[in-house]
């Protein structure tokens, strides 16, 4: 796991697979001053049925639930994986990008600019 961190928003990525660990509250942190914070947060849903393949919590092994982010009730949303005893959310590649996405941040938006550039592999090394 490659650690990438920014106004208190630490993601741990996965070069490998480019699935996302966010420590508990860091989802609050990065939808932080999104249009859609708010209408996110009410209409998570947890425990809900997939025919994807289980996870376990990288911390205490235990099996994951099964969560739907979305913008209104009526959206499919995106499913990402949450540790049932708090410690933290798992997304698969691409799911980050795509919550950021739907979260309508204003364009300036640093944290934004940031996820954005790292995910879509528009960040490239300085060479000295």
């Amino acid at each position: 796991m490659i650690v990438l961190e920014l106004n208190q928003v630490e993601v741990d990525n996965c070069p490998t697979c480019g699935g996302v660990w966010l420590d508990p509250d860091e989802m609050d942190l990065l939808l932080e001053g999104s249009a859609g914070r708010d209408e996110i947060r009410a209409n998570l849903k947890f425990g809900e049925p997939s025919d994807e393949k289980s996870r376990k919590c990288p911390l205490c092994r235990h099996t994951m639930a099964k969560s739907r982010v979305r913008r209104k009730a009526s959206d499919a949303g995106i499913q990402i994986d949450r540790c049932e005893r708090g410690h933290g959310t798992w997304l698969d590649g691409g799911e980050l990008d795509a919550i950021v996405a739907l979260s309508e941040f204003p364009q300036a938006h640093r944290i934004h600019e940031f996820l954005r550039a790292v995910f879509r592999g528009t960040i490239r090394e300085t060479r000295a």
